[in-house]
């Protein structure tokens, strides 16, 4: 028989397709295989010879997704569209798809499309995330609270030693503090993003400022523009780049922040900068080009540019300082 120029497209995309495709016909209530597309055979793992003409549910529906498949088949047989997540059985063991399934009639009879998305390696990558959110939320919880609390006791009692002692210690318990701080951030910034929403650039620079005490420095904002963030690690990055270009900067320093190319923003300064055999290295945990300085800042950074899949280089300002590019945020 010659084939209409649209059962020839058909027929070009279900071959083609890269996603498993079966199309079958309801007997009795059971979807029985008419024919199957060569994803299905790479994905399932079964020749078409061995299931056409079989029961579908009895080659790849697990036992305990009996009722599932039924009520799919119901709904199939009423002429509804279906689709959810499910499991299925492959020649290799048990898969999670998003399956849909399109009912159609045809001489009469009952018969149907069922498609299979695989989405096993990406509930996968969500389950190690939340995975390592947990572990990161009880390791901060740790920091927080088991060695938060007994350096505040240590602190209470090093005030009622010599002035002179005192001072020394408690110098060094404020830098333990201040890494711990940078800790926490560190922990809570790297964590996977779960929800973005529309920032303006300006506005969240200019906000992030006005919490800098920095009376003699200022900031420019060249023009603005919007992308998807997270609004408070955003706030952080900003708070992050800026503390950086005043601490390692004049006291009057100019920090300037716009867009970069079309899809990122960058801040920069005009201060002494950071030499170029070092720019590699600014991102590590531990570099620091100051004595009393955690080596965490500008981790941070880059936790938080990765958690939004953000790419971050440092190179020179024009007016010799730092420049931080942020790129992929579009």
């Amino acid at each position: 028989m010659t084939q209409t120029a649209p059962q020839k497209r058909f027929r070009y995309l279900f071959e083609l397709i890269g996603d498993p495709v079966v199309e079958f016909e309801l007997v009795d209530n059971e979807p029985v295989v008419r024919t199957t597309n060569p994803a299905f055979t790479d994905v399932f793992g079964y020749e078409p010879e061995s299931i056409i003409g079989e029961s579908l549910n009895e080659f790849i529906v697990p036992a305990e997704a009996d009722t599932e498949a039924t009520r799919f088949d119901e709904r199939t047989a009423d002429g509804k569209y279906n689709s959810g997540v499910v499991t299925r059985l492959t020649a290799e063991g048990p898969r999670d798809f998003l399956y849909r399934g399109v009912p159609y009639e045809r001489d009469g009879g009952e018969y149907g499309f069922a498609i299979y998305t695989d989405i096993t390696e990406r509930n996968r990558r969500k389950e190690k995330l939340r995975k390592q959110k947990q572990r990161l939320e009880e390791f901060a919880d740790i920091i927080s609270h088991d060695i938060r609390n007994p350096l505040n006791v240590a602190k209470g009692h090093t005030r009622m030693l010599n002035p002179d002692q005192a001072e020394t210690i408690l110098q060094n318990l404020d830098r333990i503090d201040a890494i711990i701080e940078d800790v926490l951030t560190v922990a809570r910034t790297g964590q996977p993003i779960e929800r973005t929403e529309s920032v303006d650039l300006a506005a969240t620079a200019e906000t992030c400022w006005s919490h800098v005490d920095a009376p003699e420095a200022t900031l420019t904002v060249t023009e603005t523009c919007s992308m998807q963030a997270d609004p408070g690690r955003l706030k952080q990055l900003f708070e992050n780049l800026f503390r950086n270009a005043i601490e390692h900067g004049r006291p009057d320093v100019t920090v300037t922040v716009g867009p970069c190319g079309r899809d990122g923003f960058f801040v920069a300064d005009d201060g002494e900068g950071i030499p170029e055999a070092d720019r590699d290295d600014v991102f590590n945990r531990g570099y620091s080009t100051s004595t009393d300085g955690t080596g965490l800042g500008l981790s941070i950074i880059k936790s938080i540019c990765d958690a939004h899949g953000w790419s971050v280089r440092l190179t020179a300002s024009d007016a010799g300082g730092a420049r931080f590019e942020i790129t992929g945020t579009e």
